[in-house]
């Protein structure tokens, strides 16, 4: 491995021996190995976890094994390895989910070809089975087509590429977060800088499992905190929205256990303003009415 990988790959891992084998199959098939470096940041790792890493880790010499005793939240943990990364570009690259071979490499290529660009994604296909391709891929609209749709939905996806140098300008992920610091990090960098989209799919998401930090029910809460922070008042969810501004602070950013100010923020002018708030509450209401009455009936049915 060379000395000065061009490309740092975050694999946050715990609990994760159903997923492992295989993850570590798909790894070693990565193209561009001479240019990567890959981070194992492993959360309180089992013995058969280890068992199944060790002769692995005896043949990837690209790889960095990091043992992290206790377990912690996912963006403390893309946090640490953001800090010791050597790469110019850091990707993450989550256990259960798989990346096509060439992923890596294209997304890199994508940043090299568009210097002002800072973040790179792409379309990913969507499965409810480890593996398999699925029958639904993303259609995520081109970054200069709509820059300003980046400030209001999550569009890069879970193999997101960037500059390791945007965070001397907008700071790391939210800790605060559970599962939508990615969201929050996307619109922070999206006020600063430009993307760019690769041109094929990156890999596969597996959705609707139980083990998805997606699945713990603190997504809308989550998303009303960022929606408030940028000004996507339309998005926001009234009937959570106070338990939303109990768990979450608006304007502090926790980072390595600390709470620093929030200095990014979206204008708008009255007008706009009053507009969303009304739109808000039209849409919470039809929401709500819809998951306490429309939903229950279908299932009935």
């Amino acid at each position: 491995m060379h000395s000065k990988p061009n490309i740092t790959v975050l694999c946050s891992l715990y609990h994760c021996e159903t997923f492992l084998s295989s993850f570590l199959e798909a790894l070693m098939a990565i193209e561009g190995k001479e240019t990567i470096e890959v981070l194992l940041l492993h959360n309180a790792p089992s013995e058969k976890e280890l068992d199944i890493l060790q002769p692995f880790l005896l043949k990837a010499d690209f790889v960095k094994h990091i043992i992290i005793p206790e377990r912690e939240s996912l963006y403390r943990t893309w946090n640490r390895g953001i800090q010791i990364s050597k790469g110019e570009y850091i990707t993450v690259w989550n256990v259960d989910d798989v990346r096509f071979p060439d992923s890596i490499i294209r997304q890199a290529e994508a940043l090299d070809n568009n210097p002002s660009a800072a973040v790179a994604y792409g379309d990913i296909w969507v499965s409810k089975k480890y593996g398999d391709k699925g029958k639904f891929c993303t259609h995520s609209p081109q970054y200069s087509d709509c820059p300003k749709a980046f400030l209001q939905s999550y569009f890069i996806s879970c193999f997101q590429m960037w500059r390791k140098s945007i965070h001397s300008e907008i700071g790391y992920y939210d800790e605060q977060f559970r599962c939508a610091a990615d969201f929050d990090f996307q619109i922070r960098a999206a006020l600063h800088f430009q993307f760019v989209k690769t041109s094929e799919p990156l890999g596969i998401y597996l959705e609707d499992q139980p083990h998805k930090l997606s699945a713990n029910g603190l997504q809308q809460l989550e998303n009303n905190i960022i929606y408030l922070r940028y000004g996507a008042f339309h998005k926001i969810n009234l009937f959570t929205l106070k338990t939303s501004k109990r768990q979450y602070r608006k304007e502090q950013i926790l980072q390595f256990g600390e709470y620093r100010p929030l200095n990014e923020s979206v204008h708008k002018n009255a007008f706009q303003t009053k507009c969303e708030w009304i739109l808000c509450f039209a849409t919470s209401i039809y929401k709500q009415f819809k998951y306490e009455y429309v939903k229950p009936f279908i299932r009935r049915l």
